[in-house]
């Protein structure tokens, strides 16, 4: 009779481990949709945006202000993506919206009269490059 009562009593304890298992499996399940969906997104914006940032020069040497609301556009596109994705690819399309940032800024000192310092632009260029990179192997 002890044993059955101390089986009876057991069985309710391993149930409840299995469903806390089985909810583990299916969070981290989610999880990984969502960071592969999140993924995708972001790897497209990343990529359609490489065509952008390789002939910003020219885009911001004939209208800085179109050329800025174009990297703005891609940005926030970016921005968006990055919310559901693991830390490594965060960090990469973290590295690529801070080479809009900084092509954004210039931009905005071409608009407003200086000249494209070809520097900044090949600095930024060679970072978002380096960063589409990235996200294409890792995703």
């Amino acid at each position: 009779m002890n044993r059955l009562l101390a089986t009876a009593a057991l069985l309710p304890v391993l149930a409840l481990g299995a469903c806390s298992d089985v909810q583990e499996a299916a969070s981290d399940a989610a999880s990984d949709a969502g960071n592969r969906a999140g993924c995708a997104v972001a790897a497209r914006v990343v990529d359609e945006g490489r065509t952008l940032v390789g002939d910003i020069a020219t885009d911001l040497g004939a209208d800085p202000t179109a050329a800025r609301a174009k990297l703005t556009a891609t940005r926030e596109a970016l921005a968006a993506a990055e919310q559901g994705l693991s830390d490594d690819v965060r960090t990469q399309v973290g590295q690529a919206v801070e080479a809009l940032d900084s092509l954004r800024d210039e931009a905005r000192a071409v608009a407003d009269g200086s000249s494209v310092d070809e520097t900044v632009v090949a600095q930024a260029q060679a970072e978002y490059d380096d960063a589409a990179r990235q996200v294409a192997g890792v995703c």
